[in-house]
């Protein structure tokens, strides 16, 4: 049996680096780095285009900037990222280069994906530096709900916002779970259990093979007052925060299906608060 709920616990850390950067009107991608060797976080990453108005500052070209600004001595190759939405094809790019050793994502990133969906960069053989694993399907569907409360919002920078009509996200469906991998890849990294994901498209990787899980199981006040640098950049973190993150998503069954009866909430940014269904 594949055991998976450390990169639950990981990923679980990054979507809520990730609804922190959504409270700041920051597109909610969202990374954390950890030192293989030593199991800790290095370092985490957010987008913050919005704000620094440049397109480049992406969460993953965050986190590494910082680490270079300890150091400029580091062995990539030692370090695993999770990400909650595949890189796109600069990111890609940029982490092939740095020669970095995994990433773990969330969702697939449809429109600019570089690391299987639109192109495969990080393995690309007729690119002159190492290929690096990358695995997706981690926590999939609470990262592509972050984003979609994203989207509903409105522009309030804008010279004339524009008035957002399809808000409906509690009941819009999800896409079909594809993993960008071949069947030896597959269960390599997510064991022979859980093949019937891959088969049929519209199930979702559990912690523990066909076991149910919550978001809310996963991480806690203190792991999060623990992570490096989060709260001194994002702001303080208390119980009442993180419960209205846990309300944003769905729980997933035994059956590895998603729990649509649940009541989930959605994000408004005019009131920094979220709104009942």
């Amino acid at each position: 049996m594949m055991d998976l709920t450390t990169s639950f616990e990981d990923m679980a850390i990054s979507l809520f680096i990730g609804y922190k950067a959504l409270l700041i009107s920051e597109t909610p991608v969202a990374c954390i780095l950890k030192d293989k060797k030593s199991n800790k976080i290095i370092s985490i990453g957010y987008n913050y285009t919005n704000s620094s108005l440049n397109g480049t500052q992406h969460a993953e070209f965050i986190a590494v900037k910082r680490l270079y600004e300890h150091s400029k001595d580091i062995d990539f190759s030692n370090i695993i990222m999770y990400v909650t939405v595949e890189p796109c094809i600069m990111c890609a790019s940029f982490l092939r280069q740095l020669g970095i050793g995994e990433v773990i994502y969330g969702c697939s990133n449809d429109r600019f994906g570089g690391n299987g969906t639109v192109l495969s960069v990080h393995k690309d053989t007729f690119l002159v530096d190492k290929p690096y694993k990358s695995i997706g399907g981690i926590a999939r569907t609470e990262a592509i709900q972050l984003l979609r409360n994203f989207y509903i919002q409105e522009n309030e920078s804008a010279p004339v916002p524009k008035i957002k009509k399809n808000k409906d996200i509690e009941n819009k469906l999800y896409p079909p779970n594809l993993f960008n991998l071949t069947k030896e890849e597959f269960v390599d990294f997510y064991g022979e259990q859980r093949l019937d994901i891959l088969e049929n498209k519209e199930q979702e990787i559990t912690p523990i093979p066909h076991k149910a899980y919550r978001l809310k199981d996963l991480i806690s006040l203190k792991n999060l007052q623990e992570v490096p640098f989060l709260e001194d950049e994002l702001g303080l973190i208390d119980e009442e925060q993180l419960n209205e993150f846990y309300d944003l998503f769905y729980d997933i069954n035994d059956d590895s299906t998603i729990d649509f009866t649940k009541a989930i909430r959605k994000f408004n940014n005019k009131k920094r608060h979220l709104t009942p269904e």
